[in-house]
């Protein structure tokens, strides 16, 4: 099934991501690894464009049910990833995650496509809940999860360790 580009506003659009997209990802996460490599644990195994090209593959041809990943574009430029990582049609939830460049933090992106995809779901599959999962440190991300209505709904701890440091995740459910 080929997916299709899902427009957010006339800003925002979310284009399916492909396996050709190695070079710009590769690039996106380069110009970004600090941030990345703080909060995403794949980060620090993307390190060249062969690793970049498995990193995509792991999303685009992923076996999870409703699984979809995207580039975020922003202003015509990619500027980051968000994926329906699964939807489970039993407990009509869907797992969302994504990742956005630095210099584009603070303008509301993540929080207009978290609502758009939150009624495109709900359209499509009669999703009720997204869960959004947070390392505890992930201000930036938890600040998302709570200005969509997410609702902190349970913790695992100690998840992973960054830096010598464990975090817990949190997760959040964003009722559709």
């Amino acid at each position: 099934m080929t997916k299709k580009p899902i427009v957010v506003n006339s800003d925002i659009k979310l284009d399916p991501l492909l396996d050709s997209d190695t070079q710009i990802i590769f690039t996106l996460i380069e110009n970004n690894r600090p941030l990345l490599e703080k909060y995403l644990y794949w980060a620090k195994l993307v390190v060249d464009l062969p690793t970049t090209e498995k990193y995509i593959a792991d999303r685009v041809f992923s076996n999870s049910f409703g699984a979809s990943w995207y580039k975020i574009h922003y202003s015509d430029k990619v500027v980051g990833i968000f994926g329906i990582k699964e939807i489970d049609l039993k407990k009509q939830n869907a797992e969302i995650g994504y990742w956005l460049c630095k210099s584009c933090h603070g303008n509301g992106i993540v929080t207009r496509i978290v609502n758009k995809i939150s009624s495109y779901l709900k359209d499509l599959h009669d999703i009720q809940a997204l869960k959004i999962h947070c390392l505890s440190e992930n201000s930036a991300s938890i600040a998302v999860a709570e200005r969509v209505g997410g609702v902190h709904s349970e913790t695992i701890p100690n998840y992973y360790s960054i830096d010598g440091i464990f975090q817990d995740l949190k997760i959040y459910t964003v009722p559709t």
